[in-house]
Formats: structure tokens, C-alpha cells, sequence
């Protein structure tokens, strides 16, 4: 029961936080779009600074932008809060859900030395940690391009240090957690106070002198380039070939480096002045993780030992390592239907998922999760020699 209850727990959860981030980034997008692709009118209108005729659906749309306001107070002024706030809260309710309710099999990895319940603490405080320490940054930092090296070295070692406590795939998660939190921590906490201010003024009458706020402007800059990097932390964690290699960490900066060159590629373009380079440093980044996660046998033929592998031992290692979850009735402790459905009651039915069991037993270790069943190296070097000589099942 408590299982059932969880994965529809999972979906609902899964769900709402697809709908929340689609809607916040696509809002985030739209309106970066929008403002960079903005020009002084002609002839000039008064307080617009930038306007833009668009086509849509068949209507023709003319955005006026007004950095001082138009004047007035609208009556129906549409605010973008929410999205963050339910992106936010259902990513947090997904990470209970998944991460700290199966602390022993998603949160940590085999050869973690925390507890889960101190693992879970870590968790916690990591990512409330992320906001404060940003913000400190932020302030202590007045020149940009000092601030985003320390940034970039930030999140570097957070991937890193969590990839030593946590389990890859966690690892991923939590550096992405990190930057979400900083980019709602940024809309609640430096934007929206600063749009109140700015609608303040403007109902006293004294906007002419009322600092726009430079520092909301830079928060924005950063929410603009980290985007794509948390979107890669969200998916990253549902492929072991990045997060289950020993420099995991390191493809996960690389990518995130791509995310941010193909970003700055379209603001670029909608600034009017495409620079096509960003997009080929991307591509080089992606590549350059490619080759650094490759398999060692992806560039020559994977050798195959003359002697037939006993397949005897193959069997008691499927019984031992594989079959206490992966099975009708589970037997391990917390399991009460196999994971995703995989059942591998024989050989056979290991045979026809042979490639997948490669990738997530012996090319990573991220199989058995948390290696719960305590499976050995050597237990894994038979399994891919078994697989590499066809895996037979009889």
C-alpha cells in the first residue's frame, strides 16, 4: 500500500512540476525574447524606451516597454510569480517524495559513508544553504564578470561535493535544486520587492527619481543562463551514462557550459546580432563530454574471452544481486512490485535487456541502486563478459 501510494504520489507530483516549469520558463524565455528584441520607437513616445511590432496566431501585437512606468498604475497589471513559486514547491515535494523517502536507494550511493537520515539532513540544509550563499555572493561581488567566474566555481564544486556524498543521479538533482532555488529566491525576494517599490513611486509621484533597480536587472541575467542547466540536471538524473561515470561531475559542468553558450547564442539573436559561435562552442562542449564518458571499448572492438563464461554463475549472481527486486514478488525490503516492471525471472528475459543492463551494471555502477544487493566487481565483470559473448541463456 504505502509503495502504491507513493508512485501516485510520484506521478501527481512529476506532473504538476512539468506544468509549473514549462509555464515559468516558457514565461522567462518569452519575456527575455521580448526585452532584448525591443527598439527605441520612431518617432519617440513618451517614457517608452523600446517597442515591438509581432505576429501571432493571425493578430498583430505591438509591445511598448516603460522602464519608469507609463505614468500610472494599471488597474490590471498581470504579475509572473507564481509559475517559480509552484515550480519550486513541487520540485521540493518531488525530492521528499523520491529522494528523501527512499534515502537508501536513491539519495545514496553504494559507497556513501552518511546515514539516510543524515543524508537527508544534508539535503535539506544544502539547498536552503544555496540561496544565502548566492546572495552573499551577489552582494559582496560588484563586477559581473568577477561574479560569474565565483558563480561558475560555485556550482562546479556544489556538483562535485554532492557527488561525493550522494549517488550520482542525486548529485545531478541537487546541483539543479540549488539553482532553482536561486532563481525563485531571486523573484521573491530581489525582483518582486523592487516592482512594489517601482509601483510605489509611481503612486507617490516621485518615480522620476527612483532607482529601476540594477541589482533585479542582474539577478534576471543570471535566472536568463541558468535555465538550461537546470533543465539538463532534471533529465541528466534519467541517464546513467553521464551521471554514473567517475567524472559524472565533470560532465555535468561541461554540459551545463553548452546550456549556457546556446542560450547566449538566441540572446544574441533576439538582441539582433546572431553569433553562430556560441552555438559551435556548445556543440564542442557537448562533444568534449562525449569523448570524456565514452566506454573504453567504444573506439575498438570489445574483447571477448576464448572461454565460454559458466553460465551457472551467471544465474546465481541474477538470483542473488538481481532478482531480490527485479522479480514478480520482490523480497528486498521496500519493494513490493519490480522497478519500472522489469522482471528478470530467468536469463532469458535478462538476455533481452542485455544492452540496458551493460550500460547501468557494467559500464556504470548505478545498478543495483545504492548497489543495495552488495554486488562485486567481479560479479560485474562476469556480467559483461556474459553480455559481450551474446548473452546466452542456455
Amino acid at each position: 500500500m504505502e509503495t502504491y501510494l507513493a508512485e501516485w504520489m510520484h506521478i501527481g507530483l512529476r506532473w504538476l512540476h512539468l506544468v509549473t516549469a514549462i509555464t515559468w520558463v516558457g514565461s522567462s524565455f518569452y519575456f527575455n525574447r521580448i526585452d532584448r528584441s525591443f527598439r527605441p520607437p520612431e518617432p519617440p513616445i513618451d517614457r517608452v524606451s523600446g517597442h515591438l511590432w509581432s505576429i501571432h496566431g493571425g493578430s498583430i501585437y505591438n509591445y511598448r516597454r516603460y522602464p519608469l512606468g507609463p505614468g500610472f498604475v494599471p488597474g490590471q497589471l498581470k504579475w509572473s510569480k507564481w509559475e517559480s513559486m509552484g515550480t519550486w514547491v513541487s520540485g521540493a515535494l518531488l525530492l521528499a517524495v523520491i529522494y528523501w523517502w527512499g534515502a537508501s536507494v536513491n539519495l545514496l550511493s553504494g559507497s556513501s559513508p552518511l546515514s539516510p537520515a543524515s543524508a537527508i539532513g544534508i539535503s535539506a540544509v544544502s539547498i536552503v544553504a544555496s540561496w544565502f550563499i548566492y546572495d552573499a555572493l551577489c552582494k559582496a561581488i560588484a563586477n559581473d564578470r568577477i561574479l560569474i567566474v565565483v558563480l561558475t566555481i560555485f556550482f562546479g564544486a556544489s556538483v562535485w561535493g554532492f557527488s561525493q556524498l550522494f549517488s550520482g543521479k542525486a548529485a545531478y538533482l541537487h546541483t539543479g535544486i540549488a539553482m532553482g532555488t536561486i532563481m525563485a529566491g531571486n523573484v521573491w525576494f530581489v525582483i518582486l520587492p523592487g516592482q512594489r517599490r517601482m509601483l510605489k513611486a509611481i503612486d507617490d509621484g516621485t518615480i522620476d527619481d527612483f532607482d529601476v533597480g540594477a541589482d533585479a536587472k542582474r539577478r534576471n541575467f543570471h535566472a536568463n543562463y541558468l535555465t538550461l542547466p537546470v533543465l539538463f540536471a532534471m533529465i541528466g538524473a534519467h541517464f546513467p551514462i553521464t551521471y554514473g561515470h567517475d567524472y559524472g561531475w565533470l560532465a555535468f559542468i561541461l554540459i551545463s557550459a553548452a546550456g549556457v553558450s546556446i542560450r547566449h547564442f538566441f540572446n544574441t539573436m533576439h538582441a539582433g546580432e546572431a553569433k553562430f559561435g556560441y552555438i559551435a562552442l556548445g556543440a564542442a562542449f557537448i562533444l568534449a563530454t562525449m569523448l570524456l564518458i565514452a566506454p573504453k571499448h567504444l573506439f575498438s572492438e570489445r574483447s571477448v574471452s576464448a572461454e565460454t563464461v559458466d553460465l551457472a554463475r551467471v544465474e546465481r549472481i541474477r538470483t542473488e544481486r538481481c532478482t531480490p527486486c527485479h522479480a514478480e514478488n520482490p523480497t528486498f525490503e521496500g519493494f513490493d512490485e519490480a522497478p519500472k516492471g522489469v522482471t528478470f525471472e530467468n536469463l532469458a528475459k535478462m538476455s533481452l535487456l542485455a544492452a540496458n543492463i551493460d550500460q547501468q551494471v557494467v559500464l556504470t555502477d548505478t545498478m543495483p541502486p545504492g548497489n543495495l544487493t552488495e554486488m562485486t566487481e567481479k560479479e560485474r565483470a562476469v556480467i559483461g563478459e556474459w553480455i559481450a559473448q551474446g548473452a546466452p541463456a542456455e
